[in-house]
């Protein structure tokens, strides 16, 4: 057995070490230092389907909304985090734990929570709308600590509650004295940081009146990229290469360790 983790270690290690020679980052910084540079928003049918560069303020057309609940927010990214609570044991020896429902396991054992979602409004830069593609790539991870007291999730009745300063909904009544039980989810919020009218320059695929996140471009396999502040090309190239470089670092360590990985095991075996 041991023998097989050492073949598949190596054989690991040697894929990635081959990804990493045959990669080809550089067709994506090509596109960029290629790309038209906006700065007053506009559109131009020209550039359709390709790599643009478009720098300036962003305005909130139309702001999140959890329609599932009935919640609207003053944020156009907002992410519904679910957690259920867990029990693990018997008798006397029961363990009970949050457990957040991305995890696949989690989803599959208690279908009546609500699923982990990120719910989008409506972005504009200019007259450019940023596809949901491109704003998941802005963070979301502030707190959001204005929830209604009582809703409702596909008529159950959900009620407010609050720990270490997290404001959660849950399906626990709250005049029960007995602490949540396996089954009892709640619901907190994050939402992006992203102000009105802040300045950003983004870097994606245009489509239409759509500023896309990804998508292939001559070819090419691309990613777009949202930094804070206006930037000029020659910043967000830089900033690319550095990226790139501990990338490289980071991958050709990984597959150098999992082949030393695989030699130890099958020295051992």
């Amino acid at each position: 057995m041991n023998k097989w983790v050492s073949v598949v270690l190596c054989i690991c290690g040697l894929g990635l070490g081959g990804m990493m020679l045959t990669g080809d980052s550089d067709g994506g910084r090509v596109l960029i230092e290629n790309a038209p540079y906006i700065t007053d928003g506009k559109i131009n049918p020209d550039h359709e389907g390709k790599v643009v560069i478009v720098a300036g303020k962003l305005k909130t057309e139309k702001p999140a909304v959890d329609e599932e609940l009935g919640i609207s927010f003053d944020s156009p990214i907002i992410r519904r985090n679910v957690h259920v609570m867990v029990e693990k044991g018997s008798g006397s020896d029961i363990k009970r734990s949050w457990e957040s429902m991305a995890g696949s396991n989690i989803a599959r054992m208690y279908k009546s929570a609500p699923p982990v979602i990120t719910f989008y409004g409506v972005v504009k830069a200019g007259d450019f709308i940023l596809d949901k593609t491109l704003l998941k790539k802005f963070a979301a991870g502030v707190n959001v600590n204005s929830l209604p007291r009582t809703v409702s999730y596909k008529g159950t009745p959900l009620y407010h509650e609050t720990e270490s300063g997290i404001h959660y909904l849950t399906n626990r009544e709250q005049n029960l004295v007995f602490p949540h039980l396996d089954g009892d989810y709640r619901i907190s919020y994050t939402k992006s940081s992203l102000e009105e009218n802040q300045e950003k320059t983004l870097v994606g695929i245009q489509k239409g009146n759509k500023l896309l996140g990804e998508g292939t471009v001559n070819g090419i396999e691309f990613f777009g990229q949202e930094w804070n502040g206006i930037l000029t090309r020659e910043k967000i190239l830089k900033n690319n290469d550095n990226f790139d470089f501990i990338l490289t670092v980071l991958g050709y360590a990984l597959s150098v360790a999992l082949i030393a990985g695989g030699i130890y095991s099958f020295k051992k075996s």
